[in-house]
């Protein structure tokens, strides 16, 4: 009789477990309507960074929400989000990216970009204003050390990264002032011997543009993790742009490549909040070369592959679209280094909810006023909307 009432019980008892489990088990939830326009508004947001200063450079910091308009295409957009940032406070908000580029500098600017970092790194014993990491570009292959503010740690992967390191950029070919051709994007005023050593150059020259601007892509999608902001300071004269000759035999398929690269490109940057920065020595071949590029209107955007090409992807003008600073004459690498750091010391995050693209991606501008006179706005200038 006992057995038979234990085993009553024990029944019971699973029965009632199993009534249990199955009302704890898994249950369709529904979501209204607003909530649903909530969460894709939210998977879609742009969130940009935006750098006020006054007339002397120094950052406003008395603003708030009311202050801000941001324009869209020339169209007013309500603010989803809005947040100061006083990096001094919060110094994990910001995390900086230092890049040493081996790949394109040549020998001479090499040793005056390595001299600067160095300097940068080992003017204090203190630790580093943000999470900081070192970036070795060189042969094709990216270093990198984890972020942290620990100025020892970085500057002992700086060390051990650049320890026999030498320029990876492209040998010159013979000069002759007798002759005078172009070569992917350097200028190069004669040419003794043609033919393969020419090919050669351009591939060189083609190759190193197509790892670079890989590179920054690697280095934004690796940094969407963090959640903030990134500020990557590109420290070399930036990669070679393809001559306006090979720029005109651009077949139409070609530049439909090159402006879906754009968009990859500049959509990885916007959604790692990524401020791209340049510095390096003078570079007078370099500036040469930009002088024919009409830096202003690529800075505009690329609207369509018909007005595609290499130059939308030029370091000066990934710069600009995203916010950042060029300063491509330093005479002291280090002290820019700083300046372009402090970015990180105060800025406002603004996030607004965009509209659906027509037609594939649509590129749009970006403008953001203040209403407080005597101040100076820097941010992201363009995106791309997604359909």
């Amino acid at each position: 009789m006992r057995q038979l009432q234990f085993r009553l019980v024990a029944c019971i008892a699973l029965i009632a477990c199993a009534a249990q489990v199955v009302s704890q088990g898994p249950t369709l939830k529904t979501r209204t309507k607003e909530e649903r326009e909530r969460a894709y508004q939210a998977s879609r947001r742009i969130t940009i960074n935006v750098q006020v200063t006054d007339d002397s450079g120094k950052p406003v910091t008395d603003l708030d929400a009311k202050d801000f308009t941001i324009l869209d295409n020339h169209q007013q957009r309500k603010l989803a989000l809005f947040h100061v940032v006083d990096g001094e406070a919060m110094n994990d908000a910001t995390e900086v990216v230092i890049v040493l580029d081996a790949v394109n500098s040549n020998p001479q600017a090499l040793e005056a970009e390595k001299s600067g970092i160095f300097k940068y790194l080992a003017k204090s014993h203190g630790p580093l204003p943000y999470p900081t990491s070192f970036v070795l570009w060189s042969n094709g292959h990216i270093k990198v050390n984890g972020a942290t503010t620990d100025r020892n740690a970085v500057g002992r992967a700086f060390v051990s990264f650049t320890r026999g390191v030498h320029s990876n950029a492209c040998a010159p070919m013979d000069h002759s002032p007798a002759q005078g051709t172009e070569h992917g994007g350097a200028v190069l005023t004669g040419v003794k011997g043609t033919g393969d050593a020419a090919a050669s150059e351009a591939n060189c020259l083609q190759v190193h543009f197509k790892d670079s601007v890989a590179a920054l892509d690697g280095i934004a999608q690796q940094q969407l993790h963090i959640g903030g902001r990134t500020i990557v300071i590109w420290v070399g004269p930036g990669w070679p742009l393809p001559a306006d000759a090979e720029i005109q035999r651009m077949t139409p398929k070609e530049q439909r490549s090159y402006f879906e690269e754009i968009v990859s490109v500049l959509h990885d940057l916007s959604a790692a909040q990524v401020t791209v920065d340049a510095v390096g020595p003078r570079d007078a071949a370099r500036e040469a070369v930009m002088a024919t590029v009409d830096l202003r209107g690529l800075a505009a955007g690329t609207a369509s592959p018909e007005r595609a090409g290499p130059s939308g992807l030029a370091l000066e003008v990934l710069a600009h679209q995203t916010g950042g600073q060029v300063l491509a004459s330093s005479d002291d690498v280090a002290a820019d280094l700083a300046a372009l750091c402090a970015d990180g010391k105060w800025y406002y995050s603004l996030s607004f909810n965009p509209p659906p693209a027509q037609n594939g991606a649509e590129l749009r501008t970006l403008e953001v006023k203040v209403s407080k006179p005597g101040t100076h706005v820097r941010t992201m200038t363009e995106y791309y909307s997604e359909p």
